[in-house]
Formats: C-alpha cells, structure tokens, sequence
C-alpha cells in the first residue's frame, strides 16, 4: 500500500473484541472489529484501506471474472516488514506471497497465475481451498451410520482433493471483516456426492510478526466427512526460478503414513517410523537428494486441537525461510513430483514436476481417515463445529 493511499484514508476509531470458545478438541480465537467512519475507494474502484502498528489491514479490488460472468475478487495484505500477501475469491486461492531476503531483494515465492481465468482454465490446485476432503479418499465411498455414500472418483477408482470439482474451483463470497478476508462457501448436500450441505468459512489474516494465519470453520446438516486444506506451493528462491531442489526442510515427527502405489495408506491406516527412510527430515535435508525418490508423504503428530511446530522450510543461499505450525495432526509433503510440464505461470514462469516446481506443506488429518479404523475419526455431525488454524510464518536469516 503506498503512502498515497494511506493518507487518502479516512481516520478511524476501532474496538477490539476477542472472544475464545473452544469446539470439541479444537480452541478457536476469534477477533472481531467494529470500526466507525468511511471507507475509501480509488478511481479504479480498489477499497482502500487504514493499517495500524499492530494490525495489517487488507485492501479489495477486482480480478476479472469466470466463465458465468460472476465477479472474482482480489484481496491484499502488506505488512511493515515488507511481506504482501494476495488471496482471490475464486478457490479461496493464495496467488502471491512477496517477501524480501536477507539482502532485502523481494521476489514472489508462491506459485501461481496472472488471470481469474487461467486459475479456472488450468484447474491444477494451486494455492487453492481443499476440501471437502483432502488427498485421497480410498475406493470413492464410505459408510456412515450404516448407509454407504459413493463420491465422484477423479483418479482412478478413488477419489482426491474433493472430486471433479472441488472447493479450488468454487467461487467463494468474500468481504474484509478488520483484518481479516473472511470466504464462505456453501456446498450443497449431494455435492461430488457428500452429504449434508457443508457452511465452510476460511480466514486470512497477515500479522507484523510475519504470520499468514489460516482459520477453518465448519457446520453441516448432516453427518459427513471433512478435511479442510490449502494446496499452496512455495519456492524460496523466487517462484519461477526453478532450482526446486535447493531447499533445506525439515519435518519434526519421527513418524509417517506408508502409501501403496495408490498413494492409499496401507492396510486399515498404519504409521510407520522414518529412520532409516527416504521419509526422514528430522534435521535439515537437501531436497535435491530425495527429490526423484519422492511422490508425496504424510506424517504424523498425535492430536488435533493443539498448536504444534511441524515443519521447516528454508533457503540456505538467500535466507529465507517458513516455519509452519497447525492444530492438525498431519503433514502432507510433496514436491510437485506429479505436475504438469510446460505449465505457463504468471509472469512468464514456466512451471514442471520436481525441480521446476514447488514444495508443499499441507496441514491436515490423515489421508482417507473415514476409512482407515486405525485413524482418527474425520466425520462432522449437525451439532459440531469443525475447525482448524494454520500458521505459515516467514523469515530470514
């Protein structure tokens, strides 16, 4: 946000309200702000917006539109540390992380698209909403309360990320609520086969301590299955630099989730150690060394409802990195071994599989869970509340 637009802003007088509930395992912290005065719009229509020391506000502005004509808008945070954030309405999409490096040099380090129209044309997930299931559901079917539902299988026999069209490719209502983008999607009951209709609200919420904050929440008519995620994919070396393999990660769980070549948990849901595996990044590993070896790897980290530090990801050469923590018990890791080649990107960027691509750190519970007996339960009933927070935090050293 430039100085013009900051002193174009009307002065305002806020109240902070915080409220903590807690829903079943989960604690929810919600900030709301009611603030007094007028806002302010440029001759482009872009809602300006007023941002204190201790709170980044976002700003709106449109981004074209899909096929059906319906408006897709465009949402930016920029902190005092030089870190912009933009997230679309199309897919509850994050389509630009900018932050600088320990030369203070600011490149764009999240894959991505220039237009609303390629990010519904490619329909490849990118920085997009997960659900209403995430990774794969083994067979495309599950029984609840005896009755057996059949979901749309989009790979294979199985389904994944949600089926055909899952919540990437939804247009989700959107509105500024403080600091906050709040994005709302209501999925039918019958959509990709699920049942009950499923209210999902996704926020996003930049901070000056350098957190993008992801909060989940969810209500349901009837019974069903969910695992709510974002499949955003960085690159610390600038997203278009390919060199994918150059980051340093590290994973703090000394336990995982083997897959069978179905990229399915084996048997009824088994965990496994990963000492002695290709699946071990309990201290700072090159991914160049298990970048060809490597499809994709969940890991394991107990309960859900607790903050837990589950992963590192950083650039040794520029000093940027990511830590990531999440109340999810899971952490799924791929390094865009399955991309598209020859993918166009924004700016010019030709994106791959492997090194032309990104790293994705995917929060979320265990893959197929509502069919796995040895996983946690995924199901959310009428009388619950779903919810779930992420937290990637960027930094250089």
């Amino acid at each position: 946000m430039s100085d013009a637009e900051v002193n174009s802003v009307c002065s305002r007088h806020r109240i902070i309200v915080v409220a903590v509930s807690v829903c079943g395992v989960a604690g929810v912290v919600l900030a709301v702000y009611f603030a007094t005065g007028n806002s302010s719009h440029d001759s482009s229509g872009k809602t300006l917006a007023w941002k204190e020391d201790d709170a980044v506000i976002p700003t709106e502005e449109p981004f074209g539109e899909i096929k059906d004509g319906r408006k897709v808008k465009r949402f930016t945070f920029t902190n005092k540390n030089n870190i912009t954030v933009r997230i679309i309405s199309y897919g509850a999409t994050i389509t630009d992380i900018l932050m600088p490096d320990k030369n203070g040099v600011i490149l764009d380090i999240s894959l991505g698209f220039d237009t609303a129209a390629e990010y519904e044309d490619r329909h490849t997930k990118i920085g997009a909403a997960l659900g209403r299931i995430t990774e794969r559901l083994k067979g495309a079917k599950f029984t609840i309360d005896g009755v057996e539902y059949n979901v749309s299988a989009n790979e294979g026999q199985n389904q994944v990320h949600g089926g055909f069209y899952g919540f990437d490719s939804k247009l989700f209502d959107a509105k500024i609520k403080g600091n906050k983008v709040e994005m709302t999607y209501v999925s039918p009951d019958g959509e990709e086969g699920f049942p009950g209709e499923l209210t999902s609200v996704i926020s996003f919420q930049l901070t000056n301590e350098n957190e993008l904050i992801l909060d989940y929440r969810a209500t349901t008519t009837k019974a069903t299955p969910i695992n709510l995620s974002n499949h955003v994919y960085f690159n610390l070396e600038g997203h278009k630099a390919g060199k994918n393999g150059d980051h340093l990660i590290s994973v703090f769980s000394d336990t995982y989730v083997p897959i069978d070549e179905a990229l399915l948990p084996k048997g009824d849901g088994e965990l496994a150690t990963v000492n002695g595996t290709i699946f071990d990044f309990q201290n700072p590993t090159l991914v160049r060394k298990v970048i060809n070896d490597f499809i994709v790897s969940c890991y394991s980290f107990g309960d859900r409802g607790t903050r837990k530090h589950v992963a590192r990801l950083e650039n040794p050469t520029n000093g940027r990195y990511i830590d990531v923590f999440t109340t999810e018990p899971g952490l799924d890791v791929y390094f865009s071994s399955r991309m598209k080649p020859n993918l166009y990107g924004k700016d010019g960027a030709m994106y791959g599989p492997f090194e032309d691509g990104g790293v994705c750190l995917i929060p979320m519970q265990l893959p197929s869970g509502i069919n796995m007996p040895n996983f946690p339960d995924t199901i959310l009933r009428p009388e619950e509340i779903y919810t779930q927070r992420t937290i990637y935090k960027f930094g250089v050293k």
